[in-house]
């Protein structure tokens, strides 16, 4: 029974092995490893020329921000916008990343829309960074985000302020009033001399 079944096992296994692919035969001198088997990958794609600029310590005696940035090289600083979202949560060289608009560091590489002009852009493939954050860089942003901006302060400072002032003033104007109110009252009428109507009727002339 075996001797007939086993004939027939390989006759069926026999369409099975002619449909494996061939693997290419290695060069001479080579050694075949797992990885020799392995399809190699395609090599990446060329990064396209963008333009981007790298943000300065300051301009013209001013921190750098988005919107000047925009006005600058744009021609509006409404366009603010357009460069956030082009580099939103990229990472920078510093080990942060931009995520508001009114936060950005000295060192950052920013990417800029096709029509970008001015002095300071660059244009090539966005350079790759590598993190390297520091304490003090991590630190820089937290007033920023989180605290309220100087000019909000001052001006609760100045309306506190005049409450007061205004509140001074109201005082003194009604303690003012009620003096004069005082000093202008008419004297109070004197009392009829009773003594003098009683001796009056005691000794009628």
């Amino acid at each position: 029974m075996l001797r007939r079944l086993l004939p027939a096992l390989l006759l069926a296994a026999l369409p099975a092995v002619a449909t494996q692919p061939a693997l290419a035969a290695p060069a001479p001198g080579a050694t075949v490893t797992a990885a020799t088997v392995r399809a190699a990958p395609s090599p990446a794609a060329p990064s396209a020329d963008v333009k981007y600029y790298v943000v300065r310590d300051e301009f013209g005696g001013e921190p750098e921000f988005l919107f000047e940035i925009a006005q600058r090289f744009l021609g509006s600083g409404d366009r603010n916008d357009e460069i956030f979202q082009l580099n939103k949560g990229r990472l920078q060289p510093d080990g942060l990343r931009l995520t508001k608009p009114e936060a950005i560091l000295p060192g950052w590489i920013l990417q800029l829309p096709p029509d970008a002009e001015g002095d300071g852009i660059r244009t090539g493939p966005l350079p790759t960074v590598t993190p390297r954050a520091t304490a003090s860089t991590a630190a820089a942003l937290t007033p920023v985000s989180d605290g309220l901006p100087w000019w909000k302060w001052a001006s609760l400072a100045s309306a506190g302020v005049l409450l007061l002032a205004g509140g001074a003033l109201a005082a003194w104007w009604t303690a003012r009033r009620r003096r004069q109110a005082t000093g202008s009252r008419p004297p109070a009428p004197a009392w009829p001399d009773t003594d003098r109507y009683y001796r009056l009727e005691d000794n009628p002339s």
